[in-house]
């Protein structure tokens, strides 16, 4: 197995993402620690693994909260890997976004990795395999309308991927970042087939579909493990290649019609 042995701590693991990762981790003999702001969602995704006779136990944290944080970490004996999957999409312009909104946005996708970070590096320093998994995304290189804050705390990730990669290297510490398309289970996107909005957004990407959670999940454990022992600093983008569309300029039409309208306004999370 390619993670036995060792102990995740997995940050916004009662969502799709996380939940996916953490069962994927499981699944190759690692012990998970699902955090999530809302309990109830950690302790169902706990549930379902011990259930399936994985190691796994729910932790609640507010990942903005900085004494929580300090506290959190500072109750773990011993620490192999750190995802920094938290996140929140709010779809808000420059023009209409208040600073309040700004703010959370900055706080719950890029500052909750620097507090998460920053409190769980001592135990990685221990570890004698240690990685750090930090969640992009692909609006951290491709821009689209109506994302400000967000796109702006997604590229924040990159860099700051890229300082723990050289800030970590002298205790072995691997960082590195995933990028990832939009994404959904096979089973919703089944459910969606017909739809012209879906159709729209399914026709963007190369490969003919949009992302699963596995294939997330599948990134974050060869990050993870020992089959990226030499890599380091990177931004593996997980898109099935619809960021190079976006490139040659077929970016997706109902966005382009948004910006054209104004209409930027989106509510979802992550």
């Amino acid at each position: 197995m390619l993670l036995s042995g060792r102990k995740a701590f997995i940050t916004g693991a009662g969502g799709r993402l996380g939940g996916a990762i953490a069962e994927r981790f499981a699944s190759e003999g690692c012990a998970v620690l699902l955090s999530d702001v809302n309990v109830r969602n950690a302790e169902a995704a706990a549930e379902r693994l011990r259930a399936q006779g994985l190691q796994a136990e729910a932790v609640p944290l507010d990942v903005t909260d900085e004494d929580a944080v300090r506290r959190t970490f500072a109750a773990i004996p011993e620490l192999d890997i750190l995802v920094n999957n938290a996140g929140v999409t709010r779809g808000r312009s420059v023009q209409e976004s208040t600073l309040q909104e700004w703010n959370d946005t900055i706080q719950v996708n890029l500052t909750s990795m620097f507090l998460c970070s920053k409190y769980a590096l001592p135990l990685l320093q221990r570890s004698p395999a240690p990685a750090i998994v930090n969640m992009s995304s692909i609006n951290a290189i491709r821009s689209n309308p109506g994302l400000a804050a967000y796109s702006a705390a997604k590229s924040g990730i990159l860099a700051f991927t890229e300082q723990l990669a050289i800030e970590g290297a002298a205790h072995r510490i691997r960082a590195n970042c995933i990028s990832p398309g939009r994404t959904m289970t096979e089973e919703e996107q089944a459910k969606r087939s017909g739809d012209p909005v879906f159709e729209i957004d399914r026709d963007c990407y190369p490969l003919g579909r949009l992302g699963f959670p596995s294939d997330v999940a599948n990134a974050a454990l060869f990050l993870a493990s020992d089959l990226s022992a030499f890599v380091n600093g990177v931004n593996l983008v997980v898109d099935g290649g619809m960021t190079l569309l976006a490139t040659s300029g077929l970016v997706r039409p109902d966005l382009r019609q948004r910006w054209k309208t104004g209409r930027y306004m989106l509510e979802s999370e992550e």
